[in-house]
């Protein structure tokens, strides 16, 4: 290594100390995109020039030669500063210091082994889509003197969507380790419960909105991190971590083994981040959140599913007939205490609907509680409460919340 080669390696070093998570990410996929890129275009101009050398070869042999060549390409994936990439991860959202150890070790060789079999999956795709553009000209689709020059169009496609398909999963690695990297060093300092925390826009999932504000006990996300490091192969991994097709509106502490660490989904944006419970008293009704209600908050309090909600003025006066109802801040936390149905809004897309055993019907926009009430008319409060819920409600997306989470 000349001292040159040295100079330069120690100031990107320094240069990357100072960087967001974020830019480190962005840096890390856009450096290993263009490189795997380059490989690509260099193998795909080689093929090209090789099949115009030969266009005039007896076509069996041919498209044999042509077919070795292609078994031959593809990514050989070796993603640069892994591991500091790794220590950068693990630095978001634990406040408390950066301690590392042999679970760290055995997390970055996992996000190795992710880029092998990441690498070994694309480049068969990759390698059995060329062989079926070259298999159209063998068939006759397209003329052997113009061979070169169609390919060329149909490769450069083919380049383009291969490379975002690329980039797509080193986008999905990192963020899966993003995770995994703050779990491992928020276990240390004994943190027992997480939260999940997912940007809220209009490109938010349906399963992200539904995961947002939720509370995890923390040996859940544990043994989870621990199952997909310990993966000895691609099909061990993908069945630790299964993405998820529908939203979830069970509790936190009764998901499958295999869901809960995000990403929960292709290009997934959603993060988990270390946090600690306590009791918080309001107007005489004790709330456990973590962290108090915030300035213009009635309340903050994680519910019978395991979501901490959070309810201000406008859950009690968003309309005229809520003005008069006046649900004391006790009642409020009994209700969320005591959720024992929810269902998807049957009006509104992404809100949900649910009712307690103390006779509340209930509406939240993600983790906010937009209104809470006690249903009204000439039948009686149970029954009023049923019709208004089945009103509202998809039947057979309801689900039945049973006992209590903390």
């Amino acid at each position: 290594m000349t001292r040159d080669i040295l100079l330069s390696e120690l100031l990107k070093a320094k240069a990357n100390k100072n960087k967001s998570v974020e830019e480190v990410i962005d840096e890390f996929i856009k450096t290993n995109s263009r490189l795997a890129a380059k490989e690509l275009e260099a193998q795909l101009a080689n093929l090209l020039i090789f099949i115009n050398d030969n266009f005039d070869i007896p076509q069996a042999t041919l498209k044999e030669l042509i077919d070795s060549k292609i078994s031959s390409m593809g990514l050989n994936v070796n993603p640069l500063n892994l591991e500091e990439t790794y220590k950068k991860l693990s630095m978001q959202g634990v406040s408390l210091g950066i301690s590392f150890d042999k679970t760290d070790i055995r997390a970055i060789e996992a996000m190795k082994n992710n880029f092998y079999w990441m690498r070994r999956e694309f480049n068969d795709k990759f390698q059995s889509r060329l062989k079926e553009i070259t298999q159209k000209v063998f068939e006759g689709e397209i003329p052997r003197k113009s061979m070169a020059a169609a390919l060329k169009d149909e490769f450069k496609s083919e380049l383009d969507m291969n490379i975002s398909y690329f980039e797509g999963v080193s986008d999905h690695i990192i963020s899966q380790n993003q995770n995994i990297a703050r779990v491992n060093q928020a276990r240390k300092y004994g943190a027992q419960h997480y939260k999940v925390m997912a940007i809220m826009d209009s490109k938010t999932s349906h399963i992200c909105r539904s995961m947002n504000g939720r509370i995890i006990p923390a040996e859940h996300l544990e043994r989870q991190a621990d199952n997909i490091v310990s993966s000895k192969t691609m099909a061990d991994k993908k069945a630790a971590s299964v993405w998820a097709k529908e939203p979830y509106f069970g509790r936190s502490d009764k998901m499958p083994s295999s869901f809960g660490l995000p990403p929960y989904h292709f290009r997934c944006r959603t993060e988990v981040v270390p946090v600690w419970i306590d009791d918080y008293e309001v107007d005489g009704a004790v709330m456990k959140a973590t962290e108090p209600p915030r300035k213009g908050e009635a309340l903050r309090h994680i519910d019978k599913m395991g979501v901490e909600r959070y309810a201000n003025t406008k859950t009690l006066n968003h309309s005229q007939s809520s003005r008069s109802r006046k649900v004391p801040i006790k009642d409020i936390v009994k209700a969320l205490n005591s959720i024992n149905s929810v269902s998807p809004h049957k009006f509104h897309q992404n809100r949900l609907v649910a009712k307690s055993d103390n006779g509340y019907f209930m509406v939240f926009d993600v983790d906010y509680l937009y209104t809470i009430y006690k249903p009204s008319g000439s039948k009686s409060v149970p029954k009023q409460l049923e019709q208004t819920f089945l009103k509202n409600s998809i039947k057979d997306k309801t689900k039945v919340i049973k006992w209590n989470i903390l």
